[in-house]
Parts: C-alpha cells; structure tokens; sequence
C-alpha cells in the first residue's frame, strides 16, 4: 500500500468535515494502528499543517466554535458563547462555554469551559455548517435555562434577553425538564 503524505492526511481530514482528532480518530481515518497516527499527528504539528491543541488531539483549524464543540463529546456550545453564535449578545466572553453529560473541564490555555449537564437537559441544540465543518450550537432559549440550571444566568439575564427568545419554544422546553432543579429553572421563566 502507497505510503500517506502528511499532505494527503490532511486533506482527507478536511473532507471528512471534522476538525478536532484524538490520536485514536486520525487511526481511524487513515486505517492505521494509534501509535503509528501518533506518529503522524506529531509530524503534522511540526509542519505546522495541524495544530496540537492537548496531549492527544489536534485540529485543523484555528476556530474556537469548531474547537470547542469538536474537542470533548458529547458537548455543544452554550450560555453566553450560544447568545452570541445567535447574535443575542455583542460581548465577546472570555472563553467558550460548553455543556456535557462528562465532567466539567476547563483548558484555560485553549479558553474553552465543559460545565457538566444532566443527560436528560441534553437537548435543545442544532448542527450548523461552520467553518467547512460542523459545530452543535445551543438554541438561544436552551443556552438561558442551561445557564439558570448552572446557576449562570438568573432572572435579570432573562428579563434582559426576553426580547429576543421565542416564548413558546422556552415552555417546550420548560415541559421537557426532568432534572433536579427543575422548579428552580421554572420559577425564572415563569410570572413575566
């Protein structure tokens, strides 16, 4: 079998869609054993056609959004990073904020931050075609309650962003709660 130029590693990556490759993902694609991707992941960061973003994950690309939703799965992106993906907010926050069902984690080097959800609050997010990839982005609505729900965002965020929400959607998603703190969240929403 013809040897795989570093060239044509990262070209198939990039037509894949995704970004953001573990040492075992890139194995996977180039249908090599992980310690012979290691390898080729370290000389793809060397020749600076990748980027190593930690120890064992690499990306093609330079943007946060992709990153971030890429780097640790399941996640999607959320509170304040989901409000200005959707145009809700103009202020840029100091990192990127994204949920999951695995610990919270937090990579201030890559300003990125995992806040650990309840499997039954994963829902509420979309995939949108980014940056020749992909990124699942809280819907506007879901990033509010999963905000409240980390006790981020109170009801002044709320009465402050309202505006711009879709009130049927918050109590479609309001109904769907089955987590602790559920009367938390819907005592926010509530009496506006």
């Amino acid at each position: 079998m013809k040897e795989m130029t570093l060239y044509s590693i990262r070209e198939n990556a990039l037509k894949s869609g995704r970004m953001v490759y573990s040492t075992q993902q890139l194995a996977n694609l180039i249908r090599k054993p992980k310690t012979i991707a290691k390898v080729y992941a370290n000389r793809l960061v060397k020749k600076t056609l990748a980027k190593q973003l930690i120890r064992g994950k690499i990306s093609f690309t330079d943007d946060d959004f992709v990153i971030s939703c890429q780097m640790v799965e399941p996640s999607y992106i959320s509170l304040e990073s989901a409000l200005l993906f959707h145009n809700i907010v103009q202020q840029v926050p100091k990192e990127m904020t994204c949920v999951t069902t695995k610990n919270s984690l937090k990579y201030p080097e890559l300003g990125i931050k995992y806040h650990k959800i309840s499997s039954s609050l994963f829902f509420g997010y979309s995939k949108f075609k980014k940056d020749n990839s992909y990124v699942y982005v809280a819907d506007p609505e879901k990033a509010l309650i999963d905000g409240v729900y980390l006790n981020i965002f109170s009801k002044k965020n709320y009465v402050e962003f309202k505006e711009k929400l879709d009130k049927n959607k918050i109590e479609k998603y309001l109904l769907k709660l089955k987590c602790r703190g559920k009367n938390k969240i819907k005592k926010v929403f509530k009496n506006d």
